[in-house]
């Protein structure tokens, strides 16, 4: 059966949050996972062995003589411009100094979600003007391209399940429950932050420059608003509604000071709710439908300024 819209949405949400989350040589492996199922024996995954090294090269496509090197940011470190123009650098002249027989083209592979600092680019941009090889770069845009053209089964292999559109349209209130259940107790203990959750204008979606697929995704899950509504409404706590959405309009304003775009907010806030690891169709339906909740029911993302200042 083909894969539905809905399902190729949710995998590019998987997908971003794989990379976001593969810090180090998890990275690499998912890089070279992703490139082996695309290519297969045409791809040879490197590994260093004791002191001799890798000779600056993580995975090599031979027809092609492309010598790929990876860049997977680390957990508790925040990325170093200079740092990471410097790899660059003495990866490449390692990689030449070592493999220049077989290497017509270098490739710097990274997670680096928000973009590559530009002392970075410059350095891509020297490489390249040296005109000794093809020099290029595979981000996150990059490797979904390779990704989204994989058969459904690889698909599913690399990124787990995804929610069918007669899955959104059943959702299960249970568990929405436990869902509730995990993110009060998440919730710091202390007086909840006063203020009204206010309606959220039409087309907040559209101010906010979502991405299409989160566009599409919230648009589908708004269909379960109404249950999710009457659940809140009579659940026996008269105020968890109220809560949640009071603490994910202070999650959204942390996120936003980080200067994320707004799909990598949302996918921050997505797994805040699903939890990190591969997640069952029934709990992306139940997060998406939590998450559509709060869109429209609370301050997270902006409203038009035309609303506000009417």
């Amino acid at each position: 059966m083909a894969m539905q819209p809905i399902q190729r949405w949710q995998y590019r949400v998987a997908f971003d949050l794989k990379v976001r989350n593969a810090y180090g040589v998890a990275f690499q492996d998912f890089f070279s996972t992703v490139l082996e199922v695309r290519y297969g024996s045409d791809f040879i995954r490197v590994r260093p062995f004791g002191s001799l090294g890798d000779k600056g090269c993580d995975g090599y496509r031979s027809t092609a003589g492309q010598v790929f090197q990876c860049y997977g940011k680390l957990e508790d470190a925040a990325p170093s411009a200079t740092g990471i123009a410097k790899k660059i650098v003495d990866d490449y002249v390692l990689a030449g100094g070592h493999l220049g027989t077989i290497m017509k083209e270098w490739h710097f592979a990274h997670n680096l979600v928000n973009g590559l600092p530009v002392e970075a680019v410059l350095k891509i941009e020297e490489l390249k003007a040296a005109g000794s090889h093809v020099v290029g770069t595979y981000g996150p845009t990059s490797l979904w391209a390779i990704v989204e053209e994989l058969p459904d089964s690889a698909l599913f292999s690399l990124l787990g399940p995804t929610a069918t559109a007669e899955d959104s349209q059943n959702l299960k209130l249970e568990e929405v429950k436990l869902l509730t259940e995990s993110l009060m107790a998440s919730i710091a203990t202390g007086s909840p932050a006063s203020g009204e959750v206010k309606p959220v204008p039409a087309d907040k979606l559209a101010f906010n420059k979502l991405p299409n697929h989160w566009v599409q995704l919230l648009t589908a899950a708004s269909s379960n608003g109404p249950y999710l509504q009457q659940y809140f409404d009579q659940h026996p706590t008269v105020e968890t509604g109220a809560e949640i959405a009071r603490e994910f309009a202070r999650r959204y304003a942390a996120l936003k000071q980080e200067a994320l775009a707004p799909g990598d907010i949302m996918d921050a806030l997505y797994e805040q709710i699903t939890g990190m690891g591969s997640v069952t169709a029934v709990r992306q339906v139940a997060a998406q439908a939590v998450l559509a909740y709060l869109f429209d029911a609370c301050d997270i993302f902006e409203d038009h300024p035309d609303k506000v200042t009417a």
